[in-house]
């Protein structure tokens, strides 16, 4: 009787394990939807890829939308195998459950490998980026929305626009590194001997962009591992399932 209460037990955590797997699928998926729309991350993806073609955050989404249509339906299978306890559906669901292990698990270190990347090499990449301001529309609208969200100018200072993307003493900066009067912000810029700036943004958009970029990065880290081994306890779940449907059919 005891080992009948524990394979219960067993079957209903089982079933209520899915039913939060099959609604964190859909979470994932929708994280991935609103990672390929959400305009911050739509611009940053812009900048960085001009010169490196580091597709890193649109194939990140691609990943997590297929992932979460993927978990969605492995945790309908896990469903199905407890309250059916058919051994063919718990064998499935146990072989998808490990693979999905292993890949979160991966995607987690390389995650954390991508977050030194972001570090090292973030900087001369936008430096790369911000030089072709003057020849391409999409990087001049990327660098436009970030500067006006960030409240930011070039990538460690408006000077980079001189030194970078050839403007001139006149017109030194774009008008997305403006906060107010555009004539001012224009001479404030311009003149290197200015100490107060009350029209230009002057800091750059490096640091910001950098902790932004690893702050999510983090996230995605700890969800990928901490899902993980939640996971785990599915996977003994399904397998004490399967012993005690192996058990009853011998009875």
């Amino acid at each position: 009787m005891g080992d009948g209460c524990c394979t219960g037990f067993a079957r209903f955590i089982l079933v209520v394990f899915n039913i939060i797997f099959v609604l964190s699928g859909g979470g994932i998926l929708g994280a991935g939807i609103w990672l390929k729309v959400d305009p911050d991350s739509v611009n940053i993806q812009k900048l960085i890829s001009v010169d490196s073609h580091d597709t890193a955050i649109s194939s990140t989404a691609y990943v997590l939308i297929g992932f979460g249509g993927v978990v969605f339906l492995v945790g309908f299978l896990g469903c199905l195998g407890g309250i059916k306890q058919w051994k063919w559906a718990l064998g499935m669901y146990i072989f998808f459950l490990v693979i999905i292990f292993l890949g979160e698990f991966s995607g987690g270190i390389m995650a954390a490998v991508y977050k030194s990347k972001v570090t090292d090499e973030l900087g001369t990449t936008l430096k790369k980026s911000i030089a072709e301001y003057k020849n391409s529309s999409i990087i001049e609208d990327a660098w436009d929305a970030v500067q006006k969200t960030i409240h930011c100018c070039g990538v460690t200072s408006y000077k980079d626009y001189k030194d970078y993307a050839h403007f001139n003493e006149t017109v030194s900066v774009p008008e997305s590194c403006c906060r107010g009067n555009y004539v001012d912000c224009y001479t404030e810029a311009s003149n290197n001997a200015t100490k107060s700036y009350k029209s230009l943004n002057t800091e750059g958009c490096l640091n910001s962009l950098q902790d932004q970029l690893k702050s999510n990065l983090s996230i995605i880290i700890g969800v990928a591992i901490g899902i993980a081994m939640i996971q785990l306890l599915g996977i003994l779940l399904a397998c004490k399932s399967c012993r005690s449907s192996d058990v009853d059919n011998m009875v």
